[in-house]
C-alpha cells in the first residue's frame, strides 16, 4: 500500500519574530520545523502502513 501525506515546513514558532517595513514576516535567519498537525500525520500514515 502506498500512501501519501502532504507536509509543509513553517517558521519555527518559538523563534523571535521580526517584521519587514511592509509588515510582513522576516523569515530569514528563522529556521524552518514541520508543522504540528503534519508531524500527526506523518505518524498516522506510518501507523497505518504497520
Amino acid at each position: 500500500m502506498k500512501i501519501v501525506v502532504c507536509v509543509k515546513y513553517v517558521p519555527d514558532a518559538t523563534a523571535d519574530r521580526r517584521f519587514n517595513p511592509d509588515h510582513t514576516v522576516d523569515r530569514t535567519g528563522v529556521d524552518g520545523v514541520l508543522s504540528e498537525l503534519d508531524e500527526y500525520a506523518v505518524e498516522e500514515a506510518l501507523k497505518i502502513r504497520e
